[in-house]
């Protein structure tokens, strides 16, 4: 893998120059720029070239999702990661909707952030496990219902797919509970998208976590 050239921002110091240590623990991974507000994320991105932006999602002058947003204007297949102090529904479902690809709670950022870096960079996403965990436990989720001939069109090996998406598991985790290779997983995905009209970054996961019921955990 060629060197992967990562903006990082965070109006807090310590923990980017934290983050600059854990990520370049990874020889392909080279902190290129460092920013400590939104704004200076997006000029940033603008002036260099960058192959992944890693954002605090509170920040001054323009937080992580609106930075996010202009970022993706600009560059709309960057993969993105936000870090986030707070288990909340709301900004989760906000980012799926701009196009975020990475989702960290900054408490386990020196755990996850590398993993997540590699996993946004091969096209997927990055959940941290407490936020899915976290989710998962939310009382009773709406769920939209899905006609049924929409939900007909389905195999029932796809069915199962989405509802494993649905628990925000990642196609390699998809992959190894299934006893599947990641191309198959990879393969369903892309049919199940297909046969649902949906198009665009996240569709797919926000259309499982929106339309599917999850089984008790």
């Amino acid at each position: 893998m060629q060197t992967l050239n990562i903006l990082i921002a965070d109006d807090h110091p310590i923990f980017l120059k934290g983050l600059k240590e854990v990520i370049e623990t990874e020889e392909e991974c080279k902190v290129v720029m460092q920013a400590v507000n939104g704004q200076e994320a997006v000029f940033a991105l603008k002036t260099n070239r960058i192959d992944v932006a890693v954002l605090d999602i509170d920040m001054p002058r323009m937080n992580g999702l609106e930075a996010a947003q202009k970022m993706l204007e600009f560059q709309p297949q960057l993969p993105i990661l936000l870090l986030t102090m707070h288990k909340e529904r709301a900004p989760f479902m906000k980012a799926l909707e701009i196009g975020i690809a990475g989702y960290v709670l900054k408490e386990n950022a020196v755990t996850d952030v590398v993993n997540a870096i590699y996993a946004v960079v091969q096209g997927g996403n990055y959940i941290s496990p407490e936020m899915s965990a976290y989710l998962l436990r939310k009382p009773a989720k709406t769920i939209k219902p899905v006609p049924d001939d929409k939900l007909s069109l389905l195999t029932s090996s796809e069915r199962q797919i989405l509802q494993k998406i649905s628990m925000y598991k990642s196609s390699r985790e998809i992959a190894d509970e299934l006893f599947i290779s990641e191309k198959t997983v990879f393969n369903h995905r892309m049919n199940i998208s297909k046969k649902l009209n949906l198009t665009g970054k996240n569709s797919l996961l926000r259309f499982a976590i929106e339309h599917v019921s999850t089984p008790d955990t």
